[in-house]
């Protein structure tokens, strides 16, 4: 019998260590040289929208906040909240499958993708560089979009260099198409 209750044990121990959940990705931002602009934080909330403005265009939003939020309420930020907002403008006809999006520089004034972070109570739009990717992507009600940022401007002698890099994993809130 003591061998039986050993083997249980053991069979018991191991199927919970398979149990164990991945960690949650946290991202890295930083703003500038100074510690004050450096952050790096686990997002409480994860959401996205897509919004299908026109035959043409198509909006993808992704909002990565430290706090708490949900699709359908937003609580006030606090001052020491940290929170990232993409916003992924795809060209006429194209549709939203996983892929790379390039950061290039605005062409005829709109970015295809805007990039803003708040950090300690300041929103700083992130100058062009680095790209977006996206590795899974369900878009229905309550579906899941995954990807990496790799969000960076080497800068210049007018603004620091700016980073944003990490996994996340984001949820569908809204999804508005055209009938």
């Amino acid at each position: 019998m003591p061998r039986a209750r050993e083997g249980l044990t053991f069979a018991l121990l191991f199927a919970l260590a398979g149990c164990r959940s991945e960690p949650v990705p946290s991202i890295h931002v930083v703003l500038g040289p100074a510690a004050s602009d450096e952050a790096t934080f686990t997002p409480r909330a994860a959401l996205a929208e897509l919004i299908e403005v026109s035959p043409s265009e198509t909006t993808l939003l992704v909002h990565l906040p430290s706090s708490e939020r949900t699709c359908d309420a937003v609580a006030p930020a606090s001052v020491e909240e940290v929170a990232v907002a993409l916003r992924l403008t795809l060209p006429a006809g194209v549709k939203l499958v996983p892929g790379r999006f390039p950061r290039p520089p605005a062409v005829e004034g709109t970015a295809p993708l805007v990039t803003t972070v708040k950090l300690r109570g300041r929103k700083h739009e992130l100058r062009p560089g680095g790209e977006l990717s996206l590795s899974r992507i369900d878009a229905s009600p309550q579906g899941v979009l995954e990807g990496l940022l790799k969000l960076e401007f080497a800068g210049d002698a007018e603004q620091p260099a700016t980073r944003v890099s990490g996994r996340f994993l984001a949820h569908f809130c809204k999804i508005n198409r055209l009938r």
